[in-house]
Order: C-alpha cells, then structure tokens, then sequence
C-alpha cells in the first residue's frame, strides 16, 4: 500500500490520503474541478501536488468549500460525510461543537503558514471560519487554532 500523505505530523482525511502510486493526474485534477479547490494547480509532480506549494486556496474559499462539503453540495455519500465530520470533531461543550482541521507549512525547517479551517455547530447556526497566518518562522496550526478560539469566544459564539 502506498504512503499517506503527512504534513505537519497529522495525516489527511481528504483527498490528499489517497495513495499517490495509483492516482493519475487527470483524476487529481478533474477532482480539484468537481470541488471547486482553489487554483486547481496540481503543478507537475504528482507525488508533489499538496506539498509543493502549486495548489494554493484562500480562506474565503476555504470556507465556501467547507459549506458545500457540510451541505453535501458535492452528492458524497452519505456515510463518507459523516465518517469525515466526526473525525473532524474536536470539542463538545455547552456551546456546541467545534469542528477542524489544522495545518503548518514549514520550508527550509521554518514554520511559514498556520491555518485552522472549522466550522461550529450551535443549537440555533452553524458558523463557518478560515484562519491563515504567515511569518518568517514560528506561524503553526496550533497558533491558529488559538486566534481562531479567542476570535470566536470575543463574539459569543464559542466558549
């Protein structure tokens, strides 16, 4: 079996867990259109795609893409969609629920770029967020996720 994809010492639920030896380029990419993934840029190298920095997605359309996978806009089955929230699932308290996924970018062994992307299921809405964060060293999915929680608790949405 081949490798899963590992950044930032997670492994991926997503598209970037299939094994790289059996996917063909169009397939990559012809997904990347049904979703509608950002630039769609899967650059050259197949077994590069996710981590060479190619294929780029902004927060806005990070949380267009997470609306659509909550609402199943893509018709997955059903199954796969609740197998993808709960390994989502972060918290649950008396807010609600907190959904997310982290990610750090390193180069040259710095971390560059943190995100946190979720949403939040409460008893009246679901509030959808993207977090990104640059700089030079030190920017990780753990800083995000913190920016992210003081942003949404400072709003009344997350306690």
């Amino acid at each position: 079996m081949a490798p899963l994809v590992r950044t930032g010492g997670s492994r991926h639920t997503g598209l970037a867990a299939l094994p790289h030896r059996n996917i063909h380029f169009e397939a990559v990419r012809t997904f990347l259109q049904t979703i509608n993934y950002g630039n769609q840029n899967t650059g050259t190298n197949l077994n590069l795609y996710w981590t060479d920095f190619s294929l780029k997605i902004s927060p806005i359309e990070q949380v267009e893409l997470l609306q659509d996978f909550y609402q199943n806009n893509f018709h997955f089955d059903s199954k796969n969609i609740q197998a993808v929230k709960k390994a989502l699932l972060l918290s649950t308290t008396s807010s609600g629920s907190l959904y997310g996924k982290t990610g750090t970018g390193r180069v040259n062994g710095k971390d560059v770029n943190g995100w946190f992307i979720g949403y939040i299921e409460t008893a009246n809405n679901t509030y959808y967020f993207a977090t990104n964060i640059q700089s030079s060293s030190g920017a990780t999915g753990s800083q995000a996720t913190e920016i992210t929680e003081s942003v949404l608790s400072n709003l009344g949405i997350w306690k």
